[in-house]
């Protein structure tokens, strides 16, 4: 099932995770992301430059909100809200950000009011920032782009999105939830994502079910 996720002709990316649902997928990503400055700082508490600043859409569904507050627990990372859809602004915070290590998290598709992510402008800061980007594309996935790659297929980009959390119950029509990354990402979500590690894996009728739907 990880295979059929990750292939080029979906996806793009070199792996991929399941997990029972896409909240809990969620939570490992926003874990193992605090966990990055916590190892930075071998141990002792991050100082400012060793901690992960990320960026969030202030209408990001609560998947996202929720893992990013449970993420600031950690002491290790600093939340930053930029108005949704605004650009500029998100691009005034990450100039004034002197941290090194940043993330933006966006929904692809926002289920409240139905827009689009700005994929294209949101590509252009990364490449000019140099930031890690993740999307959440729970209603994108299976449904937008030409082989239901999602929106970032929609727009062209998928090669320029960092991280995709997606799920298997809506268009799939079956249960569960999954992040497809690169492999070294798969590595630490595996090794410091408590949600997987102290989860039950998916059953594999759900997740024969979910490929056959694929």
């Amino acid at each position: 099932m990880t295979g059929v996720l990750s292939d080029d002709a979906i996806t793009k990316f070199a792996d991929c995770l399941l997990w029972p649902t896409g909240f809990a997928a969620n939570m490992a990503l926003m874990v193992a992301l605090g966990n990055v400055g916590s190892l930075l700082a071998a141990g002792k508490t991050p100082l400012t430059n060793e901690k992960i600043a990320i960026f969030s859409d202030a209408l990001n569904q609560a998947l996202i909100t929720n893992g990013i507050l449970l993420a600031e627990r950690q002491k290790s990372v600093e939340i930053f809200i930029y108005r949704h859809y605004d650009m500029t602004h998100l691009n005034v915070l990450l100039s004034s950000c002197t941290m090194r290590k940043k993330v933006v998290m966006t929904d692809s598709l926002f289920s409240m009011d139905g827009d689009f992510a700005p994929m294209i402008e949101l590509v252009k800061l990364s490449k000019a920032h140099g930031f890690l980007l993740v999307i959440d594309d729970a209603h994108g996935t299976f449904v937008c782009g030409k082989n239901g790659g999602g929106v970032a297929e929609q727009y062209n980009c998928e090669r320029d999105v960092d991280i995709c959390v997606g799920t298997l119950s809506k268009a799939a029509g079956c249960h569960g939830g999954f992040i497809a990354c690169s492999k070294r990402w798969k590595q630490l979500i595996q090794s410091r994502g408590r949600s997987f590690i102290f989860s039950t894996a998916t059953p594999i009728p759900i997740s024969a079910a979910a490929r056959g739907n694929i």
